[in-house]
Order: C-alpha cells, then sequence, then structure tokens
C-alpha cells in the first residue's frame, strides 16, 4: 500500500509539479523493490486512465495494447517517465520503471534505429583451443582431452569437478564481449555471473589444499561455495579480494579509474598488490570498497548494494553518476559506441533507472529529457 504522502508525491511527478524533494524522495524510495513494484502498478493504471480519457474508444485502446505487446514479445512495456530538472551543475534524470508510454504512445514516428553489433561468446581451453558459445543451446562441456567435466544448459556453463584427467591445475577463459551476459558454475559450486565486456579465468577443477583462485577483467558477480580450508580469491588486476564463502560483486574495466567490490553478504578481505602494506582491509556487507588504480589507495563507503548488482536481473541504476559513466555502461551493455562532443554534459550527473528499454528508447528518452540531439552515423551514436 502507498501511503498518501508517497502517493502526493508520485501524482507531482508525473503531472511535472514535483520538486528537488520531492525528486530526491521516490529516487530513495524505489530502490526498494516492494516499492518498485508498488510504483510500477501505480503509474500503469494512471496512464492507462489517461490513455482512456483522451481515446474513449477501448477496442481500439485494446487492439493497441496487443499490438505492442506482440512487437516486444514481453508481458509488460518499459516505461520512460520523465522529469528534468538542473540544479548546481547536477542534473537529476529519473527514468524509472513502468510501461513505455507517453500522451504520444500511439504517434510515433520513424527514426534511425541502431543495430548493435552481434559478437560470439567463447572459452579458451587449457591447450588454447577457442569455442564459441550458442546462448541457446544444450550440450556437453569437455576438457582439452575430450573428457566430460560439465555442461553447458543455454546461458550457463556448469562445470562438475569430475572426470578430469589433469593432475595439474588446468584454466578455461571464458569471454563474455559486449552487449552480451553469461554466468558460469565453477567445479566447487561457486557461482559466477559475468557481465558484458568480462573475461574470466579459472580452473576446470578445483584441487584440494590450494585456494580456489580465479582472475577477473570487467564485472563479475560471485555466490561462493562456502570452504574454510580453502579460501576463494578474486586476482582483480591491482585488487584481490579473499573470501571463505560470501555474495559479492567486482568491477573492474580498463577504462574506469577505479576497482570496485561491493559486499552484498558474509565477509571478504581486500589487499591491494602494489603500493599499501600486506594487512588486509575487511569489507562488511552493504559497503562498497573502492581501490584508486593511481595511488593503489582504498576507501570505504556504505552504499545500497542493489544499485551494484541490480545489472544481474538486467537492470541498470544509476546514482549521482556522470553521463560519462552511463555512456561507457550502456556501449558495454548494448555493444554500440557513444561519441560525446559536449564535454560539459559528460560531467553532468544524473539519477537514472533502466529496466528493459531499447538502446534507442533510452538515446530518446535523454533526448526529450534534456534536449541532447545526437546523430545516427554508421551505427555510431554522435552526441552534439
Amino acid at each position: 500500500m502507498i501511503l498518501p504522502e508517497t502517493e502526493n508525491r508520485i501524482l507531482k511527478y508525473l503531472t511535472n509539479e514535483a520538486s528537488i524533494d520531492d525528486l530526491d524522495f521516490l529516487s530513495d524510495w524505489i530502490l526498494v523493490k516492494e516499492n518498485e513494484l508498488l510504483f510500477e502498478a501505480y503509474v500503469k493504471v494512471y496512464f492507462e486512465t489517461m490513455l482512456a480519457m483522451n481515446e474513449p474508444d477501448t477496442d481500439k485502446i485494446k487492439k493497441k495494447l496487443l499490438q505492442e505487446i506482440k512487437r516486444d514479445k514481453r508481458k509488460t512495456f518499459s516505461l520512460t517517465l520523465q522529469k528534468t530538472l538542473k540544479y548546481a551543475a547536477v542534473g537529476l534524470l529519473f527514468l524509472t520503471i513502468g510501461y513505455l508510454y507517453q500522451i504520444d504512445f500511439f504517434n510515433k514516428k520513424d527514426s534511425e534505429v541502431l543495430v548493435p553489433n552481434e559478437e560470439q561468446i567463447t572459452v579458451t581451453m587449457g591447450n588454447g583451443t577457442i569455442e564459441s558459445l550458442d546462448p541457446n543451446r544444450k550440450r556437453n562441456v569437455k576438457d582439452s582431452d575430450g573428457n566430460v567435466v560439465g555442461s553447458q544448459d543455454k546461458g550457463r556453463l556448469v562445470y562438475t569437478g569430475t572426470n578430469s584427467s589433469s593432475k595439474e591445475l588446468v584454466y578455461n577463459t571464458l569471454n563474455v564481449p559486449y552487449g552480451k551476459r553469461f554466468d558460469v558454475v565453477l567445479s566447487d559450486g561457486t557461482h559466477v555471473f559475468l557481465n558484458s565486456g568480462t573475461t574470466l579465468r579459472y580452473p576446470v577443477t578445483f584441487k584440494e589444499d590450494m585456494d580456489r583462485a580465479v582472475f577477473l577483467k570487467g564485472e563479475a558477480y560471485f555466490d561462493v561455495t562456502k570452504d574454510e580450508n580453502n579460501p576463494f580469491v578474486v586476482h582483480a588486476d591491482q585488487m584481490e579480494v579473499k573470501v571463505l564463502g560470501t555474495k559479492f560483486n567486482v568491477s573492474h574495466y580498463a577504462e574506469d579509474a577505479s576497482i570496485n567490490t561491493v559486499l552484498v553478504e558474509g565477509a571478504v578481505e581486500l589487499y591491494a598488490k602494489e603500493g599499501q602494506s600486506e594487512e588486509a582491509v575487511i569489507l562488511k556487507p552493504g559497503f562498497k570498497a573502492e581501490l584508486n588504480k593511481s595511488s593503489t589507495q582504498i576507501s570505504l563507503e556504505k552504499v545500497n548494494t542493489r544499485v551494484y548488482t541490480a545489472w544481474v536481473q538486467g537492470k541498470l541504476i544509476f546514482r549521482n553518476s556522470s553521463f560519462r559513466e552511463i555512456r561507457q555502461t550502456l556501449e558495454r551493455k548494448y555493444n554500440i559506441s557513444i561519441r560525446n562532443t559536449n564535454k560539459d554534459l559528460d560531467e553532468q550527473l544524473f539519477d537514472a533507472t533502466f529496466d528493459i528499454e531499447s538502446i534507442d528508447e533510452i538515446l530518446q528518452s535523454f533526448s526529450k529529457s534534456y534536449a541532447i540531439t545526437y546523430k545516427i552515423i554508421e551505427n555510431e551514436v554522435i552526441i552534439e
């Protein structure tokens, strides 16, 4: 149930009368999953009511809704709600859950559409052989000697830890390109979700009395199987994350100035490989550890972990994020190129939430909300 005060804020937002305080309140309020669902349901009713008032022919409305459902092949729509507000050089863009409705929903104009580049997910075997992974396929996974060591169930690899003939550690490397996501269950049962533009190097089978070490470039969410005798270690360039059993997210992209670890539950030890003492930094649930690549200093900050892990469910949540950060994330998620010639825009800060929107819908939302102009040339977005 939505409290009257909250409902009033939502109505003010929908009618473009929300204050800075209203927007700040709603931005935090929808971070709670239950509130997000309430908000989605409320907005749905609101826009359906508005559409019915503007077009009383309910049969016509129903027909157009069904057409949109068939076009998207989704059970629900995505609404990019917009409220523009700029103050103190901060842009607050409230793009969030709901339906892809505007009052001009039934008057869509054709526009140039981006077609993301398609690249293959690959796994490099211990002997150097590279195999492409079709996320729609089911098959057995074999090691370099032809032994079955696991299986692929569409978008997931599962290693069983049996049948491997090698007594030494044999590493496979899973590469997930921009525009894709994939996950892998390691031989110890640890579940790893890999984000776009990510590479994970891991043993086909972990060995007893050895650290369960993996090597990460990009971003991954780890749900680690507990093993007190064999710690799980993530090597992310300058940062080392050591755990026994826990859930956490590590983000380590080459273009980022820092390496971030966000702990959802359990406990982890962090080590900077260069420039600091070997003393561990202990991270507690609900906190983010950020290692500055230049100084190698580690700082801690209390955060809403959902902001950093929503990508596992296919969502993107930005809070107080620069347009540069948002732009880079969109490039990875949709495997497109975005060239921004407006340098001032790159430094502006935004709050934004995207669910199942296409890249075209997201760009149109920015364009309408902030009068950002862009053009598409040879499948590259150029912001003017």
